[in-house]
């Protein structure tokens, strides 16, 4: 056989088996149930003033639509209709505090079934709550809620995530402490769990807490790469 006939037919059948490996491939791909979202609108940029942000993180949205955004190097919480108008903000933009509405790189939001806004002041190492019309309610985390970290009940080294249940009491992802912390909604320190390490029941720094309407807690264990599940113990 001619070497051209070989190559020509060494080509044809690698050319097959490509096909043949690319549509057993795609038998693992599952179809679309529903069609694509179509999209809406997009709105901001980057900067300090209304309606911009300095790498925005955490959101929350009331029944109105409205939303509530942690702007982290932005140093404030934001307050926006649905289409992106500004309504309202906490926080000095571009400068950190540690008075009662500032910031020191806020990262997360969230809101209980009465509305009250709950605000993860990251760095700050605390929790501020706001009512629906923007009022101060309380705060908590460490001594005087400060910014004074440490890895005691009720302290924080980093809070990165929160969720409020159906009960309304607030979990807190506590980064550094590789752990979660739980409270009611006065900021009574109710339980933690978690302890540094990669097995088990264990975080290496924990980002992200979630919960389900079973009151079920998801978190995500950032440096194992993994999500844990926690149930309360039964009664």
């Amino acid at each position: 056989m001619k070497r051209q006939t070989v190559i020509k037919a060494g080509r044809h059948t690698f050319v097959a088996l490509a096909v043949f490996l690319a549509v057993g491939w795609l038998a693992f791909v599952p179809s679309a149930k529903e069609p694509p979202y179509q999209f809406v609108s997009a709105w901001g940029e980057k900067g300090s003033g209304t309606g911009q942000f300095s790498a925005p993180g955490g959101v929350a949205v009331n029944r109105n639509g409205e939303l509530y955004v942690a702007d982290f190097y932005g140093q404030r919480v934001q307050k926006l209709k649905a289409d992106g108008t500004f309504i309202r903000e906490w926080g000095t933009p571009g400068r950190t505090g540690h008075a009662i509405g500032q910031f020191h790189y806020p990262t997360d939001t969230a809101l209980d079934q009465t509305e009250n806004i709950y605000m993860a002041d990251g760095y700050g190492n605390r929790i501020q709550v706001f009512g629906p019309d923007g009022t101060f309610l309380r705060k908590w985390g460490g001594p005087f809620a400060r910014g004074i970290y440490g890895p005691f009940n009720g302290w924080f080294t980093a809070v990165t995530s929160i969720a409020v249940d159906s009960q309304g009491n607030l979990f807190a992802a506590d980064f550094y402490n590789n752990r979660i912390q739980k409270f009611a909604a006065d900021g009574t320190f109710l339980t933690t769990f978690g302890a540094k390490g990669s097995g088990p029941a264990q975080f290496n720094h924990v980002s992200a807490v979630a919960v389900a309407d079973d009151g079920t807690v998801f978190a995500l264990d950032f440096g194992n790469n993994r999500v844990e599940t926690w149930r309360a113990p039964k009664p």
